[in-house]
Protein backbone atom coordinates (compact mmCIF):
# COMPACT_ATOMS: atom_id res chain seq x y z
CA UNK A 1 0.00 0.00 0.00
CA UNK A 2 2.47 2.72 0.86
CA UNK A 3 4.63 2.15 -2.64
CA UNK A 4 1.16 2.68 -4.22
CA UNK A 5 0.76 6.30 -2.20
CA UNK A 6 4.58 7.26 -3.18
CA UNK A 7 3.55 6.40 -6.77
CA UNK A 8 1.00 8.56 -6.55
CA UNK A 9 2.97 11.13 -4.98
CA UNK A 10 5.68 11.22 -7.37
CA UNK A 11 3.27 11.46 -10.38
CA UNK A 12 1.58 14.69 -9.13
CA UNK A 13 4.32 15.96 -7.77
CA UNK A 14 6.45 15.73 -11.41
CA UNK A 15 2.99 16.38 -13.11
CA UNK A 16 2.90 19.74 -10.95
CA UNK A 17 6.87 20.79 -11.96
CA UNK A 18 5.82 20.17 -15.33
CA UNK A 19 3.37 22.39 -15.17
CA UNK A 20 4.82 25.31 -13.29
CA UNK A 21 8.35 24.69 -15.36
CA UNK A 22 6.25 24.83 -18.62
CA UNK A 23 4.56 28.13 -17.43
CA UNK A 24 8.58 29.50 -16.86
CA UNK A 25 9.75 28.49 -20.25
CA UNK A 26 6.72 30.00 -22.18
CA UNK A 27 7.28 33.20 -19.92
CA UNK A 28 10.96 33.15 -20.84
CA UNK A 29 10.48 32.51 -24.75
CA UNK A 30 7.78 35.20 -25.28
CA UNK A 31 9.63 37.70 -23.78
CA UNK A 32 11.42 38.48 -27.24
CA UNK A 33 9.02 39.66 -28.38
CA UNK A 34 9.36 42.99 -27.00
CA UNK A 35 6.70 44.70 -26.27
CA UNK A 36 4.35 42.08 -26.26
CA UNK A 37 1.14 43.94 -27.12
CA UNK A 38 0.77 47.14 -28.50
CA UNK A 39 -2.64 48.45 -27.57
CA UNK A 40 -5.23 50.04 -30.49
CA UNK A 41 -3.44 53.86 -29.61
CA UNK A 42 -0.30 52.53 -30.33
CA UNK A 43 -0.59 50.71 -33.29
CA UNK A 44 -2.29 53.45 -34.48
CA UNK A 45 0.33 55.89 -33.51
CA UNK A 46 2.90 53.79 -35.02
CA UNK A 47 1.19 53.00 -37.93
CA UNK A 48 0.83 56.89 -38.17
CA UNK A 49 4.41 57.79 -37.52
CA UNK A 50 6.10 54.80 -39.44
CA UNK A 51 6.25 54.71 -42.94
CA UNK A 52 7.42 50.89 -43.20
CA UNK A 53 4.58 49.22 -40.89
CA UNK A 54 3.07 46.28 -42.87
CA UNK A 55 0.17 44.89 -40.88
CA UNK A 56 -1.02 41.27 -40.93
CA UNK A 57 -4.40 40.48 -40.48
CA UNK A 58 -3.91 36.34 -39.06
CA UNK A 59 -7.82 35.52 -39.78
CA UNK A 60 -8.88 32.52 -41.92
CA UNK A 61 -12.47 33.77 -42.23
CA UNK A 62 -13.10 37.13 -41.02
CA UNK A 63 -10.41 39.57 -43.12
CA UNK A 64 -13.75 40.31 -45.81
CA UNK A 65 -16.00 41.40 -42.20
CA UNK A 66 -13.32 43.79 -41.99
CA UNK A 67 -9.88 44.29 -41.54
CA UNK A 68 -7.55 47.41 -40.53
CA UNK A 69 -6.50 49.89 -43.94
CA UNK A 70 -3.75 47.84 -45.82
CA UNK A 71 -3.65 44.86 -43.75
CA UNK A 72 -2.32 42.17 -45.61
CA UNK A 73 -4.56 38.48 -45.03
CA UNK A 74 -2.18 36.03 -44.22
CA UNK A 75 -3.96 33.25 -42.73
CA UNK A 76 -1.84 32.00 -39.54
CA UNK A 77 -1.57 28.49 -40.88
CA UNK A 78 -0.18 30.21 -44.29
CA UNK A 79 2.48 32.19 -42.42
CA UNK A 80 5.27 29.97 -42.28
CA UNK A 81 5.35 29.59 -46.48
CA UNK A 82 5.21 33.39 -46.78
CA UNK A 83 8.20 34.57 -44.74
CA UNK A 84 11.09 34.40 -47.49
CA UNK A 85 8.58 37.24 -49.44
CA UNK A 86 8.38 39.34 -46.34
CA UNK A 87 11.08 42.05 -45.53
CA UNK A 88 13.17 41.33 -42.12
CA UNK A 89 13.70 45.03 -42.09
CA UNK A 90 10.34 46.83 -42.15
CA UNK A 91 7.39 46.73 -38.93
CA UNK A 92 5.12 44.12 -38.66
CA UNK A 93 1.70 44.48 -36.53
CA UNK A 94 0.00 41.17 -36.53
CA UNK A 95 -3.62 40.53 -35.09
CA UNK A 96 -6.72 38.16 -35.26
CA UNK A 97 -10.54 39.06 -35.56
CA UNK A 98 -12.70 37.85 -32.79
CA UNK A 99 -10.43 34.84 -31.48
CA UNK A 100 -7.17 33.99 -31.71
CA UNK A 101 -3.53 34.85 -30.13
CA UNK A 102 -1.41 36.68 -32.39
CA UNK A 103 1.07 36.77 -29.71
CA UNK A 104 2.50 33.17 -31.04
CA UNK A 105 2.63 34.43 -34.95
CA UNK A 106 4.35 37.33 -33.45
CA UNK A 107 6.72 35.29 -32.03
CA UNK A 108 7.42 33.22 -34.79
CA UNK A 109 8.21 36.28 -36.83
CA UNK A 110 10.94 37.05 -34.66
CA UNK A 111 12.27 33.58 -34.22
CA UNK A 112 12.72 34.00 -38.09
CA UNK A 113 14.25 36.87 -37.92
CA UNK A 114 12.40 39.55 -38.39
CA UNK A 115 13.35 42.25 -35.84
CA UNK A 116 10.22 44.62 -35.34
CA UNK A 117 7.06 42.80 -34.64
CA UNK A 118 4.23 43.55 -32.52
CA UNK A 119 0.83 41.93 -31.53
CA UNK A 120 -2.29 44.06 -31.46
CA UNK A 121 -3.68 43.81 -27.86
CA UNK A 122 -7.55 43.26 -28.01
CA UNK A 123 -7.21 41.99 -31.85
CA UNK A 124 -9.73 43.58 -34.65
CA UNK A 125 -12.10 43.85 -32.19
CA UNK A 126 -10.52 46.61 -29.60
CA UNK A 127 -9.28 48.26 -32.80
CA UNK A 128 -12.76 49.04 -34.22
CA UNK A 129 -14.30 49.95 -30.24
CA UNK A 130 -11.24 51.99 -30.11
CA UNK A 131 -13.19 53.97 -33.17
CA UNK A 132 -10.42 53.67 -35.63
CA UNK A 133 -11.03 53.06 -39.64
CA UNK A 134 -11.64 49.85 -40.97
CA UNK A 135 -11.92 48.87 -44.58
CA UNK A 136 -14.99 46.68 -44.95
Amino acid sequence: MKASHAAVFYAIFFAVVLVVTGGFVFKRTTQDVSPLWLTPQQAKNLIDKTSDVVVIDLSRHFYNDGHLPGALNYPRCALPYVLSNLNKNRTYIVYCHWTGDPLASAYHLKEAGFNNVYALEGNYGAWADAGYPVVN
